[in-house]
């Protein structure tokens, strides 16, 4: 019971990030972003985080995340194959991807790479930010454009984008 309680504690506390960033973002998926609306999109979801008395921490290469579930299995590392389940958040809150469209138990699997790799299948800040994250545990990671799709951007992914994920390991092999 515990722990049905502290998930769904997270998944309100998530929703809340979500919908105080809808209010206080003003550049519009539809408008695309540069360089400098990025910074101020990212600053707009600090706030609202930092408001919710929320804790943010960083990872070694400076992606921005709020812990979930703490897990209690090992860290993934480079070679794991890894179970997880996903969504994928633009900062208007608009969901672009989710391990549930892929699947009918909401799980996606993968090979874990190293994020210098260049023959990973993940975005960086994916491989990045997953390796804080054990068998078990949760995260909500904030990845900037350059560790996302950057300039280019991708299908309906504009150019200088940052991205929200909010990630569960299920399972690593």
């Amino acid at each position: 019971m515990k722990v049905f309680l502290r998930v769904s504690a997270l998944v309100i506390l998530v929703a809340l990030i979500f919908s105080a960033c809808l209010k206080s973002n003003s550049t519009s998926t539809s408008e695309g972003y540069t360089p400098e609306s990025e910074l101020t999109s990212i600053k707009h979801w600090l706030d609202s985080v930092k408001a919710l008395n929320v804790n943010i921490d960083t990872t070694s290469t400076g992606i921005l995340y709020i812990p979930g579930k703490v897990g209690t299995g090992p860290t993934v590392k480079a070679g794991d194959v890894v179970v997880v389940k996903y969504t994928g958040k633009l900062l208007n809150g608009e969901i672009f991807d989710a391990s549930a469209w892929h699947s009918e138990d909401a799980k996606y699997e993968y090979l874990h790479k190293a994020p210098t790799d260049a023959t990973k299948t993940m975005i960086q800040g994916w491989e990045e930010g997953i390796e804080v994250l054990r068998k078990g545990g949760s995260g909500t990671f904030l990845i900037p454009s350059n560790k996302a799709y950057g300039s280019s951007g991708k299908g309906s992914i504009l150019p200088y984008t940052p991205l929200i994920f909010v990630i569960e390991v299920v399972n690593i092999r």
